[in-house]
C-alpha cells in the first residue's frame, strides 16, 4: 500500500510537469480597422506555433496554413520569435477573437495561480475562461490538471474524456486521462490509455511506467512483467528504474 501511494505521488508530479500549463501570449495591441474587417499585428514569442496562434485568435488551428500563406511563410512549422504576423479578420472572426482575448486573460491568471500552488483560485480562473470561451482546450486541460491535483479525478475525467475524443493524437491529454483513471482505481482503463500514449510515442517513458503499474494493479501479472521489462529497456539507470526492478522482482516471486 505504501509503495502504491508513493507511485501515485510520483505520477502526479509527472503529469503536472508533462502538460501545457503555459501562459498564452497576450494578443497584439496593434489593430487596424478597414472596410472588410480588421487587421491585427502579432509578435511571435518563443515556443509559439502557427497552429496555436490560429487557435488562439480564430479558434481554429487548421487556419495555420492560411496565416503562413498570407505572411509569406514557406514552412508553417517554423516561425521565428520576434517576427511580426499580420492577421486579417472579418467581422464575425473579430468578435470571436475579442471574446477569446477575455478568456485568455482569465486563463493566464489561472496559470500563474497554478504555479503558486493556489489551486482553488486557479480552478476558478480556468472555469471563468471556459465560461467565456468553452472551446479553449488549454483551459479545459489545465482545469483537469488542477482538479486532479485537488483529488477531484472524477471531475477531471469529464474534461479529459472530451479532450481525448476531440484530439486523439494528443499524448498529453491521453497521459493525463490515464493518470486520473489510475487514481479512481480504473486500472484496466488506465492501462489502455497509457498504451495509447505509447502507440503515439513509443519512447514515452512516463507512459511506459504508468502502463506497467496499471497492469500490475489490475492483476495482469504476465502482461505487467513484460511491461516492466519494456520500461527497463527504455530506462535502466534512474530512480524510476529502481522502482521498476523492485516491482518486477515482486511479480516474478509471486508467479
Amino acid at each position: 500500500m505504501m509503495r502504491s501511494r508513493i507511485f501515485l505521488m510520483l505520477l502526479a508530479i509527472l503529469v503536472l510537469s508533462a502538460g501545457c500549463s503555459k501562459q498564452v501570449a497576450k494578443q497584439g495591441a496593434e489593430t487596424e480597422v478597414h472596410n472588410q474587417g480588421h487587421s491585427l499585428k502579432h509578435t511571435v514569442v518563443a515556443g509559439e506555433t502557427l497552429r496555436r496562434i490560429a487557435e488562439n485568435y480564430f479558434g481554429d488551428p487548421e487556419l495555420a496554413d492560411a496565416i503562413a500563406a498570407a505572411n509569406g511563410i514557406t514552412d508553417p512549422n517554423r516561425i521565428v520569435p520576434g517576427s511580426v504576423l499580420v492577421l486579417d479578420f472579418d467581422e464575425s472572426q473579430w468578435r470571436g477573437t475579442r471574446q477569446r482575448s477575455v478568456a485568455l486573460e482569465a486563463y493566464n491568471k489561472g496559470v500563474d495561480l497554478m504555479a503558486q500552488d493556489r489551486l482553488a483560485e486557479a480552478e476558478k480562473q480556468f472555469r471563468l475562461a471556459l465560461d467565456t470561451e468553452p472551446e479553449l482546450e488549454s483551459a479545459s486541460y489545465n482545469l483537469a490538471l488542477v482538479l486532479s491535483q485537488r483529488g477531484k479525478d472524477s471531475q477531471a475525467l469529464v474534461f479529459l474524456d472530451e479532450l481525448t475524443a476531440n484530439r486523439p493524437e494528443n499524448t498529453d491529454f491521453h497521459f493525463a486521462r490515464g493518470h486520473s483513471l489510475f487514481l479512481v482505481a480504473r486500472f484496466s482503463d488506465a492501462a489502455q490509455e497509457f498504451a495509447q500514449v505509447l502507440k503515439l510515442d513509443t519512447n514515452h517513458k512516463r507512459a511506459a511506467f504508468g502502463w506497467a503499474r496499471s497492469l500490475q494493479e489490475d492483476g495482469q501479472k504476465q502482461k505487467a512483467i513484460l511491461a516492466w521489462q519494456q520500461y527497463l529497456e527504455m530506462d535502466g539507470t534512474s530512480s524510476w528504474a529502481d522502482v521498476a526492478r523492485r516491482n518486477l522482482k515482486t511479480l516474478r516471486d509471486d508467479s
